[in-house]
């Protein structure tokens, strides 16, 4: 029987906060480093250090913490979105223990380049066990970003990817000991990538590598001898309705984490359900995810590059004709954005304009046509193929 997870007397979900307050007396070389560290790691990337830690210093995370604390105020905080106001509390709470605020953080780098479409951020740690750990972060609020990371469908590689190779082969060298590597959702992809180009005495260091709910790669890359080196090191984990970790294609078999949210909101690592020091996991995947998977997979193939390319050039230039740089310009979005909109649409030259709209027709059309039809499969398989028991 399915052990049911919830908020109650009876079962009680411990996600990361619960898992930093349970174990945070003990330090690395008292309990090893686990999947739950990974998470915690994974998500500290994408704060924002900038002034605090610098890419040849180094500084205590609970000093670090005290620094960002202190320029930011709460109402800043508050104001943020998703993800990166779900860090910094992680902070605050890592800050307050032995096991994380011991932890020494260094070359912390934060790179966007709106000409070459290159959102970039990495961070290393040094733990009190004399390991290091990269932490590469995933995909920001900006434009720029969101893009990029849609350019792994359509390029390979992309300028963020190139740039983690670099920072990791850079960083990690000048340090000794056990090696992880570790990210979320794009920082994931950037992970894996990192590790399989790097240099033979670095994959010799490497003691784990580590994609939470990332997309993956082209077929042809996990048939590279640089892959196969690394591929026992490689631990991935996506939840049970992954969207995101099942883009491209992935040669490991997945750990499915239990979540407490449903479709897209399942990527946010805060739901994944946590148990002691370990993610609850499940048997498979939701039926939605691999509905998606299937169906992302083959739009992919059917579309070609060149018209996704020609697809997301046209989304981005829509969006910085009337000043939206990230996520939190949409909130300005008025009926006078929506007008500039249309007219800065209708002034894309014919072709461009005909195939953008043939694309989202496509897409469109198929997802209707296949969702339907998914529906459709599922009701006579349950219905017609198998009577319900009570009318036998």
């Amino acid at each position: 029987m399915t052990k049911q997870y919830k908020y109650d007397i009876i079962y009680r979900v411990i996600f990361m906060t619960e898992y930093i307050k349970k174990h945070g007396d003990k330090t690395f070389g008292e309990k090893e480093f686990n999947a739950v560290d990974n998470l915690v790691f994974s998500q500290l990337a994408y704060t924002d250090f900038g002034g605090i830690v610098g890419l040849q210093s180094s500084i205590k995370l609970k000093n670090a913490s005290k620094e960002f604390f202190g320029t930011h105020s709460e109402e800043e905080i508050d104001d943020m979105i998703g993800i990166s106001k779900k860090s910094a509390a992680l902070l605050k709470a890592c800050a307050d223990t032995k096991r994380f605020g011991e932890v020494m953080l260094c070359h912390y780098v934060n790179n966007i380049n709106d000409g070459i479409d290159k959102q970039f951020s990495a961070i290393s740690f040094i733990l009190d066990d004399g390991s290091f750990l990269t932490a590469f972060r995933g995909t920001d609020i900006t434009v720029t970003g969101t893009k990029e990371s849609a350019m792994l469908s359509y390029m390979f590689p992309v300028p963020a990817q190139i740039e983690a190779l670099y920072y990791f082969q850079e960083c990690a060298m000048m340090h000794s000991g056990d090696i992880r590597i570790v990210g979320h959702s794009k920082g994931g992809n950037l992970a894996v990538f990192a590790a399989v180009n790097c240099s033979n005495s670095l994959k010799k260091r490497i003691k784990a590598v580590y994609e939470d709910d990332a997309p993956g790669f082209p077929k042809w890359f996990f048939d590279r001898y640089d892959y196969k080196q690394i591929e026992d090191k490689i631990h991935l984990y996506t939840p049970q309705g992954s969207i995101i970790g099942r883009m491209l294609y992935h040669d490991k078999k997945p750990i499915i984490v239990k979540s407490t949210n449903t479709g897209l909101k399942q990527h946010q690592v805060s739901s994944w359900v946590i148990e002691d020091d370990h993610p609850v996991t499940e048997e498979k995947y939701d039926a939605m995810s691999d509905f998606t998977e299937d169906y992302i997979n083959t739009l992919i193939d059917y579309v070609g590059d060149d018209d996704l390319a020609l697809f997301f050039d046209t989304l981005e230039y829509l969006a910085e004709s009337i000043g939206i740089d990230d996520f939190y310009d949409i909130r300005t979005i008025d009926i006078k954005k929506c007008i500039s909109l249309i007219d800065n649409f209708s002034k894309l030259d014919e072709k461009q304009k005909d195939r953008f709209k043939q694309i989202i027709k496509k897409v469109s059309a198929d997802f209707a046509k296949e969702y339907i039809s998914e529906k459709a499969e599922g009701i006579f398989k349950t219905k017609i193929l198998k009577p319900d028991e009570d009318k036998k």
